[in-house]
């Protein structure tokens, strides 16, 4: 996911990892700088959602940042730093 994102837009994987470019006015004073921000936000928003089944999609329904989708979508398969550990433990073992 991170170099299909990075190989349409290098800017997008950062969006995801590093979280929005903030834009301050409101939608209707929006200016041509606050659009170049807006963009790259819905553009890597909208490849995350390509890229889930149904299934995965109605995990995420409440994120409005491209990285609180991935954040959780990380979450649910990767688990988090406890299981993670858990999960080497038992391989080791």
């Amino acid at each position: 996911m991170e170099f299909f994102h990075q190989g349409l837009d290098f800017q997008l994987w950062s969006i995801i990892e590093e979280g929005d470019l903030l834009v301050t006015n409101e939608r209707d004073k929006c200016t041509d700088e606050d659009k170049k921000k807006i963009s790259p936000k819905s553009k890597a928003k909208s490849i995350l959602c390509c890229a889930l089944s149904k299934k995965e999609f109605n995990k995420i329904p409440a994120c409005k940042s491209a990285m609180e989708m991935w954040e959780k979508l990380r979450l649910i398969y990767e688990g988090t730093d406890k299981v993670k550990e858990t999960r080497i433990d038992i391989l080791v073992a």
